[in-house]
């Protein structure tokens, strides 16, 4: 994992993590249920979220790729596009070494795109990959992408960064745990997830990072970052929101 920014931390950036981390998003009852196994039919409901929400990460190279458009500084786009080109497939020495102690073999990860190695998550646990996304994920995918599309770059940063790569561990950790108990899917099928809680945990210090440097500069940044950070935290509330309605028609 290449992470040449210096680890930046301050009151201000401390604050805003926890905010994020403590959020409803990351917590929700949607999240909680899948864990526990408060669902009635637990292997439907996780057919169902793998069916919706692979239309959501499918599109996360066009988030990625929105925010490096609008980063001017050459050393934020660089580490971006190193974190892209991790989506892509193409993992550092580094990466690998991190998710052999998790037992993920590298020929099931390297040179591998991300949305195929979902969409193996999806065929394994019996969810159509070609599905129509359903009208939740297509409100939240879309309206995210305008948030990044639509806001400044400091704005962007903020909601991938703080409010998403930041907090992803925590909000796939219930969903790891619901596959592991409720399901029979070796650690192959849904290599994903894991995948995703240790290398994106690189991701997120990399743009907490690039984030602190930017709030260092004005209180107009930092409210900025705040103001993405939440935009971004309350579009995915409201798609679990949405996901727990969808349960009662499944």
């Amino acid at each position: 994992m290449q992470n040449t920014l210096s680890n930046v931390s301050n009151t201000a950036m401390d604050k805003l993590l926890s905010e994020a981390e403590n959020h409803r998003a990351v917590h929700h009852p949607y999240l909680k249920a899948l864990a526990s196994g408060g669902f009635k039919n637990m292997p439907l409901v996780l057919q169902d979220f793998a069916a919706q929400y692979g239309h959501y990460s499918a599109w996360f190279p066009r988030y990625l790729t929105g925010v490096i458009s609008k980063l001017e500084n050459a050393e934020h786009r660089r580490h971006l596009l190193d974190n892209l080109a991790e989506e892509s497939g193409h993992l550092h020495e580094e990466d690998l070494v991190a998710i052999r102690e998790l037992g993920i073999r590298d020929e099931w990860v390297q040179g591998i795109p991300h949305p195929q190695l979902f969409r193996r998550f999806q065929k394994a646990i019996g969810a159509n990959p070609d599905a129509k996304p359903g009208i939740e994920v297509s409100i939240w995918r879309e309206s995210f992408l305008s948030l990044i599309q639509g806001n400044s770059a400091v704005s962007a940063v903020g909601a991938i960064g703080l409010g998403t790569e930041s907090v992803v561990k925590l909000i796939y950790h219930p969903i790891i745990e619901a596959i592991k108990n409720y399901t029979t899917l070796s650690l192959e099928d849904y290599v994903f997830f894991p995948l995703h809680t240790e290398v994106d945990d690189e991701h997120g210090l990399i743009l907490l990072n690039i984030a602190a440097e930017l709030a260092a500069q004005s209180e107009e940044n930092a409210w900025e970052l705040r103001k993405g950070m939440l935009k971004a935290l309350n579009l995915r509330a409201a798609y679990w929101d949405d996901m727990m309605l969808r349960v009662n028609s499944l």
